[in-house]
């Protein structure tokens, strides 16, 4: 799953963690990457968002900041029901020049499978700035070092997108534009998930059910993944 909650901000207007976690729960994915994130900001009650989630879904997480602010971090966040082994972040270009420019990264962990294989799985949220996000998705290429990777976010973009094509050249997309944008009557498909190596894509597609409609501005999507594992 892939899921930008904007720090739990509803159409409501409430910030309610509980009504994303019970979102994300009822797909019951073993790895979901999660955008917009808060740790100890104001806005947010000062809640630690990514360790909130991750213990009332059960799951190791790791966070990568893309805003710092003194003790208030904004960011990303990967869950797993798998021990996430290693974590690194990819710093993204951007052109602060532009009003609407922010910081941006990617966060790369590697899970171990229980079959004795590791998996890469790439986290992301790209620039709202169209001409940042080709310099963008070039660095996170580069940065791309396992046969086996799962790459998923907020691209801001759709599949037509030229960087989000250039992409397709190495990796698969999975979801084929499953729209989640806006979450009430969603018209676009700007949250992709793209696979490298022996996986099979089972189902994909934006879930959505009442309550994600009202949990965020995004539906997350997601993808069910089967290992072809080697013949001996």
């Amino acid at each position: 799953m892939t899921y930008n909650i904007r720090h739990g901000r509803g159409r409501d207007g409430r910030i309610d963690l509980g009504r994303i976690a019970d979102v994300i729960a009822s797909f019951e994915p073993d790895v979901v990457a999660l955008q917009e994130l808060d740790i100890r900001r104001a806005r947010s009650a000062h809640v630690d968002q990514p360790e909130e989630l991750a213990r009332r879904l059960g799951m190791d997480v790791r966070f990568a900041p893309c805003i710092v602010n003194g003790r208030e971090h904004y960011g990303i966040a990967t869950l797993a029901r798998f021990p996430l082994d290693v974590a690194r972040i990819i710093v993204l270009p951007r052109k602060p020049h532009r009003w609407r420019s922010e910081p941006r990264c990617a966060l790369v962990t590697r899970i171990a499978w229980p079959l004795g294989s590791t998996l890469d799985v790439v986290n992301t949220h790209l620039s709202t700035v169209s001409r940042e996000r080709g310099e963008q998705i070039a660095a996170i290429a580069c940065g791309l070092d396992s046969d086996e990777t799962i790459l998923l976010g907020d691209f801001n973009c759709t599949t037509n997108a030229t960087p989000f094509r250039s992409l397709c050249t190495t990796l698969r997309n999975a979801t084929r534009g499953a729209r989640s944008w806006p979450a009430r009557l969603p018209m676009l498909a700007i949250d992709h998930i793209l696979v490298r190596g022996p996986l099979d894509v089972v189902h994909a597609g934006a879930w959505i059910s009442p309550i994600a409609r009202r949990a965020s501005d995004h539906l997350p999507v997601v993808a069910e993944l089967s290992y072809r594992r080697a013949l001996p």
